[in-house]
């Protein structure tokens, strides 16, 4: 690897890293599923001139689009509001092994003992964390609501990334373009639906931090997160670019632990730790199947 190729990786890792951050910050201010809308509709923006209509393969894109534009975000910012910055890292890693076993269920790719055991052990550390109060942003009861809903949204991905994997038409920045046209969307109907209170907070929010925010998750962790990581992905080996995302949940809880005081006890401790090696056992063996199924490293664990 180039000084350079190295300068990207780690610069993806904390910005993708120091965004859970950010998102915990704007959903303590504003309704959840709002703030994800004014995001995916400024992305949508930028990218509207990639859109390409492509006959008999867009009823993958946009169903893909829903789960990966939409409710993915919708599952994870709201359970951002019960959990930490650091507990809602470490969930989005299930990501992986929900991957991993979806693609043993549609994609007929069948995991071996070693697998096996690293979803297992992946799921195991989650429930440690869900389970403990330590790791709640709100009142005890609350934190494996938060938990799980983050894991939800993790699955609603790996779900859309097994339906977009039905088309191979799409080039990756038209297919981000798709996701943040559905994303908007959906979204903005989800939050007209779901919440209220939508023009108070905006109206007493701060209007210099809300901008910031919305243009870091835009500009920061959708449009540069994702074309570094395609970038990287033409260069390097995906046996040393897909590892990354474990770098970020490092990064993650990093910045929630010094920034905003995430608590980090013993139950968070066991339990990060057998989530990032269980998902690093799958990630690894994933690894050595990326020409069976390119869906299997996808890039994971951003929040965008």
């Amino acid at each position: 690897m180039s000084l350079r190729e190295i300068s990207i990786l780690l610069l993806v890792c904390l910005i993708w890293g120091f965004h859970f951050v950010v998102i915990k910050t704007a959903v303590g201010v504003m309704p959840p599923m709002f703030y994800a809308a004014i995001r995916m509709v400024l992305v949508a923006a930028i990218l509207s001139r990639f859109l390409k209509w492509r006959k008999g393969e867009m009823r993958f894109v946009l169903i893909g689009g829903v789960c990966i534009g939409a409710l993915n975000y919708a599952l994870m910012f709201t359970g951002l509001k019960f959990a930490t910055a650091s507990a809602a890292a470490i969930a989005i890693e299930l990501n992986v092994p929900f991957s991993t076993l979806l693609a043993f269920l549609f994609l007929g790719d069948r995991p071996g003992l070693p697998r096996i055991i690293g979803i297992s052990l992946a799921f195991a550390g989650v429930a440690v964390i869900a389970l403990g109060g330590e790791s709640g942003g709100g009142s005890g009861e609350h934190v494996g609501l938060g938990v799980g809903l983050v894991a939800a949204g993790a699955f609603s991905e790996a779900v859309g990334a097994v339906i977009v994997k039905r088309t191979t038409a799409f080039k990756p920045h038209e297919l981000l373009a798709w996701f943040s046209l559905v994303g908007a969307v959906t979204l903005s109907a989800m939050t007209l639906i779901f919440e209220e209170g939508q023009l108070d907070a905006f109206q007493h929010s701060d209007k210099l931090f809300l901008a910031g925010a919305i243009l870091y998750s835009a500009l920061g962790a959708s449009l540069f997160g994702h074309t570094a990581y395609y970038w990287l992905l033409q260069r390097l080996p995906i046996s040393v670019v897909a590892p990354s995302v474990l770098l970020t949940t490092i990064c993650a809880v990093f910045f929630g632990v010094l920034l905003m005081g995430d608590p980090f006890g013993l139950r968070m401790m066991v339990g990060g730790f057998m989530t990032l090696c269980g998902v690093g056992v799958v990630l690894l063996r994933n690894v050595k199947k990326q020409a069976k199924n390119d869906a299997l490293v996808a890039p994971q664990g951003e929040g965008a």
